[in-house]
């Protein structure tokens, strides 16, 4: 899986003002529709939240990965988002969520999505990885970062 190919400067956030899930996903999908990536951005929104009713997608140390596979979507997408602390969107370990990676995907791209999912989730397992993400202030220095880990 290469995370790098499917991400772009242009699908990097660093919004300080995103202070709750709603924020988060009505600014992803704003972004994605902005950017050619979905048809509808309320729709991918409303499939992010379908998949978040199974089962939070915040994982540990800050982190989270909403993921959905929808009809919108118009090619394999992940962003990233650095926000504040999000008071309603936690992790495994009961902290709040301030870095998401977001994986979207066209309904019949099964296979991609589980290979992004897992493959994100490897790296998320390193603590450096993690440090360094957090530490970053602009979208080039996000891209570096994958880059680095690819």
């Amino acid at each position: 899986m290469d995370l790098a190919s499917l991400m772009m400067n242009d699908l990097v956030i660093f919004d300080e003002s995103i202070r709750s899930k709603d924020a988060l996903f009505e600014r992803l999908g704003q972004l994605l529709e902005e950017n050619g990536r979905v048809t509808k951005a309320k729709k991918v929104v409303k499939d992010l939240y379908k998949r978040e009713e199974e089962t939070s997608t915040g994982i540990e140390d800050g982190f989270g990965i909403p993921h959905a596979k929808s009809k919108h979507v118009l090619k394999p997408t992940v962003c990233f988002v650095h926000t504040s602390q999000i008071s309603d969107y936690k992790g495994l370990d009961d902290q709040p969520i301030e870095c998401v990676f977001a994986i979207l995907v066209p309904k019949k791209a099964a296979d991609i999505h589980l290979d992004i999912l897992s493959g994100l989730s490897r790296k998320l397992m390193n603590q450096a990885f993690r440090d360094q993400l957090k530490q970053a202030v602009s979208s080039e220095e996000v891209m570096e970062i994958i880059h680095g880990e690819e």
